[in-house]
This record gives C-alpha cells, sequence and structure tokens, in this order.
C-alpha cells in the first residue's frame, strides 16, 4: 500500500487518523489524556458536585482509571470502571492499587454492553465522545447502559456532546498525511481487517481555516428527564460565507462538550485540550467558489452501522448558485469502500 506522507513539522495543516472509535490507544495517546487541561478540570468539577455517597459506573475507564479514581477520591461509594481492552483494563487495576482503591473501584473488563453490574448506577461518567461527537458509539452504548446499568434518575457526565460544521478552504495547502501517524494508520486498518476510506483529522492552527460561520449539526443530549436520543438523524443547517471570496474546498467538524448543564462548554476547536481534533470532510479538489454573503446548505444524516454501535455518516453541500448535483462526503465505520475521494484517491495512489 502506497501513502503520501510528510513529517508534521513540515506542514502547515498534516492529517492524521482518527483512531477513537477503533480504538487504538497506545502510551502516546493516554499520555495525553491525562493532562491537566480545560477538559480534565471541566470532568473534575463535574464528579466533585455529583457522586458523593453515590454508585458510579465509568465506561471506559483507560489505562489510567482517571475519572473512576477521581470519582472515589470525591466520596463515591462505590465505583465500577468498565473498560473493553485486555490490556488497558489491567492497567487500570495496576493503577487503583497504587491508589490504595482497591476496596472502593471494582474493574469490569469487557463492553459495557455486554457486562452486567451488581447493583445500579446512580452516576454514569463516560468519555465515549469521537471528534464527530456520536462516532464512538456513545448513543448506542449509553442507551444500553441507561436501559440496564443505571437508575432512572441518573446523572450523567457529559450532559450534552454536539458536532458543529464550517467551510474552510484547503486549495492553497493539499495537506498529506503525517509521517508520525503511519503506525496509527496501519493499526485502524488491521482493528477494521481491510483498507478503506478511514476519517482523517487535520492538525495546525486550524481555527484559522473556516471561511464561513458555524451550526452543530448534530446535539445529543443524556438526560433521565428526556428521551434517549436517537441513533440515527439526519438536520439541516445554513453556514454563510463571511470572507470576501474564498474556494470551499470541505467542512471541518468538531466537538463541543457540555460536561454538565451549568458549565461553559468544551469548544475543542478551540479551546486547550489534546482529547479530539477536527474532521476534515473533503467535498471538491479545487474547490467550489464562494464569496461573501453566500449561504450554504448542509445536509448531514447519521445512520448506526452494522455493528449495531458505531454511527455512518453522510454529508452534502448545496447552494444557490451551484450549477452541478451537490458535493457529498460518505464516511462509513468500516465500509470496504477504499478511494472513492478524492482525497483518498492523492493520499493513497495506486500501484
Amino acid at each position: 500500500m502506497a501513502v503520501r506522507v510528510l513529517p508534521a513539522r513540515d506542514q502547515q495543516f498534516p492529517l492524521f487518523p482518527s483512531i477513537g472509535e477503533y480504538p487504538v490507544y497506545d502510551d502516546i495517546v493516554y499520555d495525553g489524556f491525562d493532562q491537566p487541561d480545560e477538559r480534565v478540570r471541566a470532568y473534575r468539577d463535574a464528579i466533585d458536585d455529583a457522586v458523593g455517597d453515590k454508585i458510579v459506573l465509568d465506561i471506559g475507564t483507560g489505562r489510567d482509571a482517571l475519572w473512576a479514581i477521581h470519582a472515589a477520591r470525591a466520596s463515591a461509594r462505590h465505583v465500577f470502571a468498565v473498560e473493553q481492552q485486555p490490556q488497558a483494563a489491567g492497567q487500570a487495576r495496576q493503577a487503583i492499587a497504587a491508589a490504595g482503591l482497591t476496596d472502593r473501584i471494582t474493574v469490569i473488563e469487557g463492553l459495557s454492553t455486554e457486562v452486567v453490574l451488581p447493583e445500579p448506577a446512580q452516576v454514569c461518567i463516560s468519555e465515549i465522545v469521537g471528534n464527530i461527537s456520536s462516532a464512538e458509539g456513545a448513543i448506542a452504548a449509553l442507551g444500553d447502559a441507561r436501559h440496564r446499568l443505571c437508575r432512572p434518575d441518573c446523572v450523567w457526565i457529559p450532559f450534552r456532546i454536539q458536532t458543529w460544521a464550517a467551510a474552510v478552504d484547503l486549495s492553497a495547502h493539499r495537506p498529506v498525511i503525517a509521517t508520525e501517524s503511519l503506525p496509527y494508520l496501519q493499526q485502524v486498518f488491521n482493528a477494521v481487517g481491510q483498507l478503506f476510506d478511514l476519517r482523517l483529522c487535520l492538525g495546525g492552527p486550524v481555527g484559522m481555516l473556516p471561511v464561513s460561520g458555524a451550526a452543530p449539526v448534530e446535539s445529543i443530549v443524556f438526560d433521565h428527564r428526556r428521551d434517549p436520543p436517537p441513533p440515527d438523524t439526519a438536520s439541516t443547517v445554513e453556514l454563510t460565507i463571511d470572507v470576501p471570496a474564498a474556494r470551499v474546498t470541505g467542512l471541518i467538524l468538531w466537538t463541543r462538550v457540555a460536561v454538565t448543564s451549568y458549565m461553559a462548554e468544551i469548544d475543542t476547536l478551540t479551546c486547550d485540550t489534546r482529547s479530539w481534533a477536527p474532521i476534515y470532510a473533503p467535498l471538491s479538489p479545487d474547490g467550489i467558489p464562494v464569496r461573501r454573503g453566500d449561504a450554504l446548505t448542509i445536509a448531514f444524516e447519521r445512520a448506526t452501522s452494522d455493528d449495531d454501535l458505531h454511527p455512518d455518516y453522510r454529508l452534502s453541500l448545496t447552494w444557490p448558485r451551484m450549477a452541478l448535483d451537490p458535493a457529498t462526503w460518505t464516511s462509513r465505520h468500516h465500509s470496504g469502500d477504499f478511494r472513492t475521494t478524492h482525497l483518498h484517491r492523492e493520499l493513497f495512489p495506486a500501484p
């Protein structure tokens, strides 16, 4: 398999694979999760407020059992920490033992959708939040937890996750995959079992790229007072071009997280966290010419894939002066479609 790569330091906007939905975490990734950034501070404050003398469920506890340990130290009565990856589950047990909390935290190895708890949880903590907010299966996994593992009045951390979109002009850059991310690229392909058009994140100062306003294309609320969020949905938003002229090559999609209903949201495009990165959805290799005031209509569709957990996505862009068919981007979690977009054909040249 040929791949076009360049070191990240030699690119303004390097590409790298989206890995959380597979997942292919290693110590480098987990070390990033441990950084005391805006995300960590928000989760700690929410846990401090919610868990006193409560039974807590931590879904996807990870290598360091970060939130399970914090919940126990914040006076949770007991924490059930679920982790599907055997190596990470073993490391979590070691971290809990080192913290002296083995009597307060129980690690349960397996998928949360397949485990049972000795008693229902009163607080559920998770970070099943993708670079597209729903991409890691939060809707299905937390819907199952709500039905089987939690009390009807369970408190959910986070409270809401959203995916926002904006039009971008990359016509002057042509980014390629960062050399440093090649091991993750291969691990994602191995996890799926075949080559496919995987989702690609943009690095660098991505906040300078939008040429339009931004709008949420999906908003998912976890709250016992509301109906569970639907797994499949469709929405339409309008983005207005706010620069004199540009060539729209695609959209960026990024996550905003409201850890609670009363705290400020974490906007992953502008905050200091390393836990999420914007996804680039390529739509036109040369760019669609636009000018200030043009209104772009973005249609967003989410549908659960055949694994009943991870979503597939479809985006389309239209605007009044567009003479051709809508520009579209389809991204399935594990489809065998390969080299179907112009960007993937550039990045993975045919032999």
